[in-house]
């Protein structure tokens, strides 16, 4: 088990990889020049990578939902992989709502 201060520090890790994973791919899709994809694209990985979630049911830790999922569904039982899925899922639609707002408000401008 983790100590609170190896906990913290194994999140800031975690944190600064997604930033710079997502640092690499908002750069290979400015060269492509795909504006829309690219918002989409950073919008949806961020999700993906910063949706936490606990690690348990009785648990207190958090860890990203994604990989809570993904051991929840290979090595539990055959329903536990939906309790990180499903907030999982509402951060995605969170972003894509958001997304499809802010295509809408600046479409709107002249």
């Amino acid at each position: 088990m983790l100590t609170d201060t190896e906990y913290l520090v194994a999140w800031v890790v975690y944190s600064l990889a997604a930033i710079g994973f997502v640092a690499v791919i908002w750069r290979v899709l400015v060269l492509l020049g795909f504006r829309v994809v690219k918002k989409v694209t950073v919008g949806l990985v961020l999700a993906l990578l910063l949706t936490p979630w606990t690690v348990s049911v009785d648990a207190e830790r958090l860890a990203p939902a994604l990989f809570v999922g993904i051991f929840d569904a290979t090595l539990q039982q055959d329903t536990a992989m939906y309790r990180a899925f499903f907030p999982l899922s509402l951060s995605l639609m969170v972003v894509v709502l958001m997304l499809c707002a802010e295509h809408f408000v600046s479409k709107k401008k002249p």
